[in-house]
This record gives structure tokens, C-alpha cells and sequence, in this order.
């Protein structure tokens, strides 16, 4: 299968030309990648400069931003816990399912994170991307890069179509009782309560804006416009440090849901001395094992979902990735082969000089382009951030004869095993006679001489934006395709299009099915995505 990553884009750019990629493994796990790996420089997803540097506030730019005393990793940690404690984990309902979206005018809900997080996640959001799958990579993000261990990504969340039925979040005035009980229905008990919170809590702030209840009006100044005050003196970082200014009583001693002079609204004190600060002081013992335990809370909160719902095997870095390698047709009606084969390298190794891609009769040796990328994973790190590994790009474009009927081609280079991908064109979605204008989808797909164009259905699945939310929801359509006067280069030409009703918010999908089955898939880009 095939679809569009388009690196260079960034949130917002206008329509470029759509691209087409075989997707290595899978569409999901492909798009996933580029967002967990590909972090900075060269084709970096967009992803991650959210949150880079980790005090960053994505929804203002420049000195509002600032400023503002907000903290976006925090928002993305704060909106997948309101996502999951929901849950009811014995009736199988709720958990990580993107309900939140519905659920923002509820007073349990209050505060900008979940718009403010949802506005910059939608255009990652298409057929093969779940919005609740970046709910849980925007909290595996933030501790990933802001100094937490690494929590491995498990992708395939379905999104709810609704608001979960069931309410209950804990808030600054919630009873002890109440607050356990929320936490017992999501699975968790008092000790996971008392460790999930300090680990939720080891960034960012609360604000006046959002709870004047428990921050007075006074926090509000020239240097801090929404009276934020942070839980610990490092809010940018994921730390044991919540804990140990807890415990010794200094810094900001936990934060000011455990000092603010309103007790009715000092949750986290209520929480940690229920069981007479044991957990606490279990955690402040463990000292940097502190990250690893949030790595477990953290991810059993993440990996709550709905029953009925199955999630995928942890997504691993592709040491070896292809990159938009596609079929397409060149200017004067020829078909060619092109692409970037993508090479992670840990900290401390070199990267490759040249790759050899053999492919049919093809056997080229690849030369880097110049700009590399940064990335949280160097191969060999087990567990910090503290070293970063290195993305190489290297181009390829090949006359599409020398690889007729190829079903695979190989990348090696010296010293490494094999990489084999497979390839296949005898049906493809021509990515360069592929485009959305407003709300039209054109779509041209090639058959091989020989091949009966007219067996295959052509499918659409495109994300638009839809009532009560900021997240997406996908409608599909089918097109009705005809045949093209001639052949191009041994192939014929079949086309058609469909008006979906609605401007598409992300990667558009057109697939090329056969009784059932997925022969090929190109993703589009409407000009709005985050690839």
C-alpha cells in the first residue's frame, strides 16, 4: 500500500502537489513513526515544535506566548487524563476515545487544554490516524521529550462519535471519597491515584483563569497573564521534583492544589495524606526510578480503552525507512520510480555514506542530501532524552521499465543486513493526476496493459470537521471512474470524482479496492495537514 508523507509540510501551509508513499508496514504504524521520531530538522513532522522547548504555549507565537504561563506539554498530559478517567474499566465503557471533545462545555472540563490541544491535533487526524491515538502520542510525547522516560506507543484508539454518558472528573473540590471512587471505576487504586496525580503534576501549572477558586487574581501580572502557579519550580520538565518539594516542603511544596489558602480546594493534599503521605514518600525514595513508575501509570492510562477496542504491538523506530517511494508518471508520459529511503542513526554512530537500492534490473548507489534530522530516539538509548539520534535522507528516482513487475526492492549498505520492501505496479493511484480542489476529490488510477481497470472500486475516506468538536470524524465515498482515451507508457488511465460536501481537515485517502481487499492506497493532502 501506498499513501502521501509529505515532510516538508507544516500545520496550515497551503496545497502542494499530492505525493504518494508505500506505506512500510502499514499506513498507521508509517504516519505514527514520522511523528515519533522525526522531531526536528530536515522533514520533521510539526509534531513535536508544540512542545520544544517544553515551557513552550503553542496556541500564541512571540511574547504573548511567553508570557502566558502555560505550558502545551502539560494541556496534552491534562486532556488524555480528562479523556481516560471516565472510564469505567467493568462495564468496558470510556477511556482513551477522543469523548472529550464533546465534553468541554462540562464544568469538570473547564479550561482552554482541550480546545487549545484538539485545534493543533486535527490535521494529523485522517482514515489511518485516530484522534484518540494523538491524545495518547501527545502525552507519550511530552514525557518522552521533556525528560521523562520513554513510554512505548501503542497505536489503533477508535474515537467515540459522542460524549462518554458517564461524568466525573476530579476537581480541586471533589471529596477524598468521591476522588477514589472516580479512580477505582478507571481502574486505578488509592496508592496508582496518589502516583498517576504526581506524575500528571511534575509539569505545568494551574490558573486563575481556569480555577480562580484555588489561584487568587493576584497571580495575574504583566509576566504571567493567565495566573499560572506552576506545581513545581521546573514546569517544563518531567521530573521526580513535585515529589521531593512535596515531601522537604520547598519550592512550590507540591503545588497549589496542595497550598492554596481555599481548603476546600486542596485536592492533592487530600489525596497524597490519605494514606499518610506512604506513597509519597515511596515515590521521593525512588529518585529517578520515579520516571519509571510513571512510565507504568502513564501508560495503563493511555492504554485504557473501550472494550472491543485491540491495541497494536509498541510502534519501533524504523532504523530503515522508505519515503515517499512512489509510481508516478514524469512529464513526458513515463513511468518512474522515486522516493527518500529515511536512516536513523543512534547518538554516537555514524551515519551511512551511500546506500545500494537494487530494485528489478536497477542497482543505483545513493548519495545523503546535505540537511539531516534530529530525533529523540538514538537507537542504542534505552530510556532518557538526553541524547538524540540522527535522520540521513537519501533520494532516488528510477525509470519505472527497469523495475516492470518488480514485486520487492532491497537496501543495504556495509556492515548492515538487507532491508527487502515490497512494491507492486500493475494498479496505482497516480499521484500527479490526484488533487483536491475545495471539496472535490479527482482521482486518476493506472492498470497495466492487460489489466481490467474497471474490476477495481475507488474509495474515499476523508477527515471533516463535524458537530460538538474539534475532532474530525471520517466520511467515505466511492467514485464512479471512467476510462481515458489511450494508454501512457503500457498503462490505461481510469478517472473520477466526487464532491464530499465538506473541506477535508487532513490526509484524504483514495483506495483502490478488489473484492474486498485494499490493492492500493494514496493519501492526499488538502493543504491543511500536519505532514
Amino acid at each position: 500500500m501506498r499513501c502521501i508523507l509529505s515532510l516538508l509540510l507544516c500545520v496550515l501551509l497551503a496545497a502542494e502537489p499530492s505525493v504518494a508513499a508505500f506505506y512500510y508496514p502499514t499506513a498507521q504504524v508509517s504516519l505514527l513513526d514520522h511523528i515519533l521520531v522525526d522531531n526536528w530538522g530536515a522533514y520533521a513532522s510539526n509534531f513535536s515544535s508544540a512542545i520544544t522547548p517544553c515551557t513552550n504555549y503553542v496556541t500564541e507565537v512571540g511574547e504573548p506566548a511567553l508570557i502566558s504561563g502555560r505550558t502545551t506539554a502539560a494541556q496534552w498530559i491534562r486532556v488524555a487524563f480528562h479523556d481516560y478517567v471516565t472510564a469505567n474499566v467493568t462495564a468496558g465503557t470510556g477511556g482513551l476515545d477522543a469523548s472529550i471533545g464533546f465534553e468541554t462545555l462540562r464544568s469538570e472540563n473547564s479550561g482552554s487544554a482541550m480546545n487549545d490541544s484538539f485545534t493543533f491535533w486535527r490535521p494529523f487526524m485522517n482514515d489511518a490516524v485516530s484522534m484518540s491515538d494523538l491524545v495518547a502520542i501527545g502525552t507519550v510525547m511530552s514525557m518522552s521529550l521533556c525528560g521523562g522516560h520513554k513510554l512505548p506507543f501503542r497505536p489503533g484508539r477508535v474515537d467515540a462519535m459522542a460524549a462518554d454518558p458517564t461524568t466525573g472528573v476530579p476537581a480541586p473540590e471533589t471529596d477524598l471519597n468521591t476522588t477514589l471512587l472516580y479512580f477505582a471505576r478507571a481502574g486505578f487504586d488509592r496508592s496508582d491515584a496518589i502516583g498517576l496525580t504526581a506524575c500528571g503534576h511534575t509539569m505545568g501549572s494551574v490558573h486563575h483563569g481556569g480555577f480562580p477558586d484555588v489561584v487568587p487574581v493576584s497571580a495575574v501580572t504583566a509576566n504571567n497573564t493567565n495566573g499560572g502557579i506552576n506545581f513545581d519550580t521546573t514546569r517544563g520538565v518531567f521530573d521526580p521534583l513535585v515529589v521531593h518539594e512535596y515531601i522537604d516542603w520547598t519550592g512550590h511544596m507540591g503545588g497549589p492544589l496542595v497550598t492554596t489558602d481555599n481548603v476546600t480546594t486542596r485536592s492533592d493534599l487530600r489525596l497524597y495524606e490519605s494514606d499518610s503521605n506512604s506513597t509519597m514518600r515511596a515515590l521521593y525514595a525512588q529518585g529517578e526510578g520515579f520516571l519509571d513508575t510513571c512510565v507504568n501509570l502513564m501508560g495503563r492510562m493511555v492504554n485504557t480503552v473501550p472494550s472491543g477496542v485491540t491495541l497494536g504491538d509498541p510502534i519501533q523506530p524504523m532504523l530503515i525507512k522508505p519515503i515517499n517511494v512512489t509510481y508516478d508518471f514524469s512529464t513526458d508520459g513515463n513511468l518512474t520510480l522515486s522516493g527518500r529511503i529515511r536512516v536513523l542513526t543512534s547518538a554516537g554512530e555514524t551515519a551511512p555514506s551511500y546506500l545500494t537500492l537494487k530494485a528489478g534490473s536497477s542497482n543505483q548507489q545513493l548519495t545523503s542530501e546535505a540537511e539531516t534530522g534530529t530525533s529523540v530516539f538514538g537507537a542504542n538509548i534505552k530510556s532518557t532524552a538526553s541524547a538524540y539520534g540522527t535522520t540521513t535522507y537519501f533520494p532516488f528516482i528510477i525509470a519505472g521499465r527497469q523495475t516492470a513487475g518488480a514485486k520487492s526492492f532491497t537496501i543495504s549498505w556495509p556492515g548492515r543486513k538487507t532491508a527487502t520492501f515490497p512494491i507492486q505496479d500493475d494498479v496505482f493511484v497516480v499521484p500527479s493526476a490526484t488533487e483536491i480542489s475545495g471539496t472535490v476529490i479527482n482521482a486518476t488510477v493506472a492498470a497495466r496493459s492487460g489489466i481490467n481497470g474497471g474490476a477495481y472500486s475507488i474509495q474515499i475516506a476523508a477527515p471533516t470537521a463535524q458537530m460538538g468538536t474539534l475532532g474530525p470524524k471520517v466520511i467515505r465515498a466511492t467514485l464512479n471512474m471512467r476510462r481515458l482515451p489511450g494508454m501512457n507508457d503500457g498503462y490505461a488511465l481510469w478517472q473520477g470524482s466526487v464532491d464530499l460536501g465538506k473541506v477535508p481537515t487532513g490526509l484524504v485517502s483514495v483506495s483502490v479496492m478488489r473484492e474486498g481487499a485494499t490493492i492500493d492506497t494514496f493519501m492526499v493532502n488538502p493543504g491543511a495537514a500536519g505532514w
